[in-house]
């Protein structure tokens, strides 16, 4: 290999890697007895949530009503694509959920989803097709409200939490594949 090649061969190898370990496209979070776990594709944004056996201070909660989400990067709109069983007729908006719900807080960047609430059960999938703008999905910041039933009223904490990135096995693999790389290309300079 010529020395320009190896000169180039090493960065960019040694890049790609460094840039695929910080792209891991799944996260999850345990919260009082509820798996939040996102992952994504390109524009979708994915949240399963677990959530038959609510513990704590959710242990009382039947459903859930809201949703919040930031931390994602920019966008110039956003739609849910796929829900629960009643979930596709929520409101999006792009305030930050709070006590009262939906309706503080405007902010672009942030989306807050809501209507008829949902009996909680495992294997509850949202799913988030976002458009425009620049999204980074790797971790999250979710809110939720629970309640009870259709009370008015919400259960305990409305979390406020970032789900963190879990890289996946390939992703350390080609790490260490670029490290591997540019170790061999430094003992052959150096002998």
């Amino acid at each position: 290999m010529s020395s320009i090649l190896k000169r180039i061969v090493a960065p960019v190898a040694l890049a790609a890697c460094l840039g695929m370990a910080g792209n891991a496209n799944a996260g999850v979070l345990e919260f009082q007895g509820v798996t939040f776990t996102t992952s994504f594709m390109a524009n979708v944004l994915r949240l399963e949530i677990d959530a038959a056996n609510p513990t704590g201070d959710w242990s009382t909660a039947t459903t859930l009503g809201m949703l919040g989400i930031k931390d994602v990067g920019s966008f110039s709109s956003v739609s849910l694509t796929a829900a629960p069983p009643g979930g596709l007729s929520w409101t999006i908006n792009n305030n930050e959920l709070s006590a009262n719900g939906c309706v503080n807080g405007a902010n672009p960047m942030k989306i807050c989803a809501f209507g008829s609430h949902l009996a909680l059960t495992d294997d509850m999938v949202f799913e988030f097709t976002f458009t425009g703008g620049t999204q980074d999905f790797t971790s999250p910041h979710l809110k939720v409200g629970m309640y009870e039933g259709d009370s008015p009223d919400k259960v305990g904490s409305l979390m406020s939490l970032n789900v963190p990135a879990i890289p996946e096995p390939e992703t350390y693999g080609m790490l260490l594949a670029g490290l591997a790389l540019v170790g061999a290309l430094a003992r052959k300079r150096a002998s």
